[in-house]
């Protein structure tokens, strides 16, 4: 089992997993979670890593990382904005960049993070876009997400958004895509 304070680099970027979910836009900061378990910053963990090795652009970063006390390791992406190409283009960024990273800071290969590590992308379900007839429909109907999270429960899978299903299974255990409130049903209330 990975023990992260015996990792320099890692037990240096410790906070709560609240401050990994900031987001200052327009000035204000705005949480998407009020959890105080204690992650590990991986943005920190970047920065740290990048000094001193005079590249001409940084790379990107997954928000938080985390070991659970069974050894289970997650890296977590919050979202507060819309989901656009771009934006997903941006989040397989850094799941690139956060991988080989983690890998070299812990000496092991992505056969290891395929049977270890999670990938969370929570997102704010109210700010993705809708195509016009899905605003209409959301008066009358319940979400796409909610309609896609009961068909995947039928058949025993888990809904998995923004084309990241392809991560599972190729460089980890486990991809999952969930709203704030499920975020805070399905990992939060289970860790605390």
């Amino acid at each position: 089992m990975l023990d992260v304070k015996s990792i320099e680099i890692l037990n240096n970027s410790i906070c709560s997993l609240k401050e990994t979910s900031k987001d200052n836009h327009a000035g204000t900061d705005d949480y998407m979670t009020d959890s105080m378990l204690p992650v590990v910053n991986f943005d920190m963990v970047k920065n740290e890593y990048i000094k001193g090795l005079k590249i001409p652009e940084a790379p990107k970063s997954n928000d938080a990382f985390y070991v659970n006390g069974n050894g289970d390791m997650y890296f977590i992406e919050f979202k507060s904005g819309r989901m656009d190409n771009n934006k997903i283009y941006g989040v397989r960024q850094k799941i690139y960049d956060s991988l080989l990273i983690l890998t070299d800071i812990i000496n092991v290969g992505i056969s290891y993070t395929r049977q270890n590590l999670n990938y969370i992308l929570v997102y704010n379900e109210l700010k993705n876009p809708l195509e016009e007839t899905e605003k209409q429909e959301l008066q009358t109907s319940p979400s796409r997400t909610k309609i896609g999270n009961w068909v995947a429960k039928k058949a025993k899978k888990e809904l998995i958004r923004f084309r990241l299903e392809r991560f599972k299974n190729l460089y980890f255990k486990n991809v999952c895509t969930y709203t704030e409130e499920e975020f805070e049903a399905s990992f939060v209330k289970k860790w605390t």
